[in-house]
């Protein structure tokens, strides 16, 4: 049997409609909840406090999950007790004192912005230069998608072996420029992939083919150990409602 894109893309359509079914379709309804949300509240307060949230936390953790222990609570204590006075000097240097000295320059080129939606705006038009400042690369594809720029792909190891597994870099990539272990060669493939194969598909009136970081979120959920883990580190073939249209399990069952 050989692998087709288009019964590769089907079958993903009716994986997503499956999870928007299943046992955790609240939290991922929540979570694109989450994202809209964010959106609104930026375009309505250029000094959001749930963006400035996200930017000292992910200043702090690099980006990653992991958080030292109690920063929620105290990062929780700052916003209260700042909020959008953060520019203020005591509250700069609690602030500094929260991301640890290491990471004050990062909150200095974050003051230089008059608001934060200012921040938010050319930090998106640097992702689409391959650039950043303040946010590392994933922390900046992770805030943009989470506030609104829905293009923006903030990819980890989930979505890197199901992007390769499936076939979608495979049929996506210029095989002789990409390379499958540079991210932004699969960004590029999965924005392909949702640009040709899912557009008009429509998810709480988000159109996918346009937000290929929308598709990420079931992507992750699909794959991450503390969800669905079924695309993981050893694939479950068995459980997958893609088996028959993924090029690893199509390649692994000849």
């Amino acid at each position: 049997m050989e692998f087709e894109i288009n019964k590769f893309s089907n079958k993903f359509k009716n994986t997503i409609d499956w999870m928007l079914r299943d046992s955790h379709a609240q939290d991922i309804k929540d979570g694109l909840q989450y994202f809209n949300t964010n959106k609104n509240s930026l375009e309505r307060d250029p000094d959001s406090k749930e963006a400035l949230r996200l930017i000292i936390r992910l200043v702090k953790t690099s980006g990653f999950r992991l958080k030292p222990r109690n920063f929620d609570n105290k990062l929780d204590s700052f916003i209260k007790q700042y909020g959008e006075d953060f520019r203020t000097s005591s509250a700069r240097d609690e602030l500094n004192m929260l991301v640890g000295d290491r990471k004050k320059k990062n909150m200095e080129l974050l003051f230089a912005y008059p608001t934060l939606k200012q921040f938010t705006d050319n930090l998106y038009t640097l992702a689409n230069h391959g650039k950043t400042e303040v946010l590392g690369e994933k922390g900046r594809d992770n805030y943009l998608r989470d506030f609104g720029y829905w293009d923006r792909i903030p990819i980890d190891i989930h979505e890197m072996r199901f992007i390769i597994r499936s076939g979608i870099y495979h049929t996506f990539s210029s095989i002789d420029k990409s390379d499958h272990l540079r991210k932004s060669d699969l960004q590029d493939a999965l924005t392909r992939f949702c640009r040709k194969c899912l557009n008009g598909y429509s998810v709480e009136g988000i159109d996918l083919g346009t937000a290929p970081g929308i598709v990420d979120t079931f992507i992750w959920s699909f794959s991450a150990i503390d969800i669905y883990n079924i695309c993981g580190v050893t694939p479950k073939c068995e459980k997958c409602n893609l088996c028959d249209a993924c090029l690893y399990s199509l390649a692994n069952s000849q």
